[in-house]
């Protein structure tokens, strides 16, 4: 048996050490040898027809695994779930979560599956099929009001794995009739006009709501070259000389502080105007901010 016991190590080494009944049968083993392991305690079984090769508890990545292993062919880990492997901000938490087309039978426990009968090309991250950034996007529409498929998609600008062009050109492909979450993607799309995205959550959030507001629309990495190098306001209306900057927390570090009131310096002596608000309290009182802002713009 150890040739067996070799070769079921081997393939289930690639995928997280696990292993499908099918496979096991594919190297030569039988039922009787999986029934073995099971009930000795070598194996564990995590779906049905699905076995781990090892007693290490179950991370993140395997339990996307397992469950693609268990859904069959053609399966990909999407949605929610696909947002957390490109680390896409907007959620911080998220069900295992998998599409698989109509015809496979499996549904594995404690796994959000969804079926569907278009093709779309899976892309391999860290050796699991996950939908591609964009089509991840455009799923979580279907659960995520728009400030956070808003705030998702300026992460995925901002880390560089995807463009508007690209978003657009998905939509086109995959968006068509029936396809849940397309009208709000192509809603928040409109809204952007370029690729720039703000430089983190907070910022984005307040962008937002300006937006929703109705007040003038800032400047979006408007550089400046005060004497000893270069500042981009977070936001800037050059026209009035005034900027809004996201300013650190309390809790931030002192180094931090430090660079962060230097650079507050370097543009108040370049002439601006400027307000400052922390990232709590943009989560904690948008509309205040709001209104302040728009006081300090005059409009």
């Amino acid at each position: 048996m150890g040739g067996i016991d070799q070769r079921i190590t081997e393939v289930s080494a690639r995928q997280r050490y696990l292993i499908t009944r099918e496979e096991v049968l594919d190297l030569g083993g039988s039922m009787d040898v999986i029934q073995n392991r099971l009930q000795s305690g070598l194996w564990i079984r995590v779906h049905a027809g699905v076995y781990q090769t090892d007693c290490r508890p179950l991370d993140w990545d395997s339990r996307l695994m397992a469950a693609i292993l268990a859904c069959g062919p053609c399966s990909r880990v999407s949605h929610r779930a696909a947002l957390l492997v490109w680390q896409i901000d907007g959620i911080s938490s998220a069900p295992v979560e998998v599409t698989m087309p109509f015809g496979n039978l499996a549904v594995p426990d404690n796994v959000v599956v969804h079926r569907s009968r278009r093709p779309t090309l899976a892309v391999e991250r860290s050796g699991i099929p996950v939908s591609g950034p964009e089509r991840a996007l455009l799923e979580c529409c279907i659960y995520m009001p728009p400030i956070v498929v808003g705030k998702a998609l300026d992460s995925a600008l901002r880390r560089r794995i995807t463009t508007v062009d690209r978003m657009w050109s998905m939509l086109v492909n995959e968006g068509g009739r029936g396809v849940r979450g397309t009208k709000l993607m192509r809603q928040v799309l409109r809204e952007r006009v370029h690729d720039t995205a703000t430089d983190s959550g907070s910022e984005f959030e307040l962008l937002y709501h300006m937006q929703k507001a109705s007040l003038p629309r800032p400047e979006l990495g408007f550089e400046l070259h005060p004497a000893n190098g270069r500042r981009v306001p977070d936001f800037i209306w050059p026209d009035q000389n005034k900027a809004v900057v996201d300013g650190v927390d309390a809790h931030a570090s002192a180094d931090r502080l430090d660079d962060d009131l230097q650079r507050q310096n370097e543009l108040m002596d370049l002439g601006l105007e400027i307000r400052r608000f922390s990232a709590r309290k943009i989560r904690r009182d948008p509309s205040g901010v709001v209104e302040e802002i728009r006081r300090f713009l005059a409009v």
